[in-house]
């Protein structure tokens, strides 16, 4: 069973959820990371796999043209698709 840095146990469901492959109907933002200068975004495509991805890179079908504070912008053709993260 996996810890955390506290030391306390992770228990076996959260970790099983945790490391099972989702399969989505689009891409989805699932984390933002980095500094200002060289900002980075988790996405998870739909067949599950997750990648790290900064500006420039290309990815489902587009490039990344910007990552901000709470969404990454991406560039497909002359569209711009903006996924933001969830406020919660």
């Amino acid at each position: 069973m996996a810890t955390q840095d506290a030391g306390t146990p992770t228990p076996p469901t959260v970790e099983k959820f945790a490391t099972k492959e989702a399969k989505l109907e689009r891409t989805a933002l699932i984390g933002l990371f980095g500094s200002a200068s060289a900002p980075k975004a988790l996405i998870r495509l739909p067949r599950g796999e997750t990648r790290t991805v900064t500006v420039g890179d290309r990815i489902a079908g587009g490039t990344v043209g910007a990552i901000g504070e709470d969404r990454l912008v991406l560039l497909r053709g002359n569209r711009q698709e903006v996924m933001q993260m969830p406020r919660g």
